[in-house]
């Protein structure tokens, strides 16, 4: 190990001292743990630390298990879990707490209706979206509903417009959220941000698509119909894929 050893063996003590139930796992030198994941006992999580980190380079997710019911993109998860790696690590500093802490945003169980309108997937398809919107092709999940809408727009009053006229669709007023992420560019001045509509993570998520993809004048929408069971992190599979199909259906090109 590098000069690095002795605070990345500081911060597996500091964890084992926060969590004293949950680090299953660990080599003599911590070059690799296991844990648990705190608040979200049933994931387990191994990480591999370089000798480089924390001065230059992030930790490694090696694996991601759920020892739940459920179906899972193993692939997926294990991606995701390492997004939220890279998002928390800065060169020089230890982010296995902050890590862990992101994780509960991304794991949270979503809030069951008491009163989930059982409509059909075929009624729920079937919208026409208003003039102006390109809609993706919906994506069902273990009876939840994802479609994601795109629209150009010339400013951050235009896009917030268009969200409203959009939100007065009778089906979609009996979504569960309807997230959303914009950026104009309006007089030189640029405008961006998003809205997860109760849906942790999931605007910041949209933003990032749009950001990455170097798009500007531009409002996306995904939105979800809640079936009563639980996605876990495979919904923002979901509302990644049919936003990204949105803004490409709606002419935006990809510069990256």
């Amino acid at each position: 190990m590098s000069i690095d050893h002795e605070e990345l063996v500081q911060e597996i003590e500091a964890i084992e001292a926060i969590y004293p139930d949950l680090l299953i796992s660990k080599l003599d030198d911590c070059s690799i743990i296991r844990m648990k994941v705190p608040q979200h006992e049933y994931v387990t999580v191994q990480i591999s630390f370089p000798k480089e980190y924390p001065s230059v380079k992030a930790p490694n997710v090696l694996e991601v298990n759920i020892n739940k019911n459920g179906t899972y993109d193993q692939k997926y998860i294990l991606h995701l879990f390492q997004e939220v790696m890279d998002s928390v690590y800065h060169q020089q500093s230890v982010c296995v707490f902050d890590f862990l802490t992101e994780l509960d945003g991304v794991l949270y169980i979503e809030d069951e209706d008491e009163d989930i309108d059982h409509q059909s997937t075929e009624e729920i398809i079937s919208i026409d979206p208003f003039e102006g919107w390109v809609a993706s092709e919906p994506i069902t999940d273990r009876k939840s509903t994802f479609m994601g809408f795109c629209i150009h727009v010339n400013s951050e009053e235009e896009a917030f417009a268009k969200l409203e006229q959009l939100k007065t669709d009778p089906k979609i007023r009996k979504s569960h959220h309807v997230m959303s992420a914009w950026r104009v560019k309006q007089d030189a001045i640029a405008f961006q941000d998003s809205d997860d509509d109760g849906e942790t993570a999931a605007g910041s998520r949209m933003l990032h698509l749009v950001t990455i993809m170097d798009v500007w004048n531009v409002m996306v929408v995904v939105v979800r119909w809640f079936g009563g069971i639980h996605l876990g992190p495979d919904r923002f599979k979901h509302i990644n894929s049919t936003a990204r199909e949105a803004v490409l259906k709606a002419g935006f090109k990809r510069n990256t």
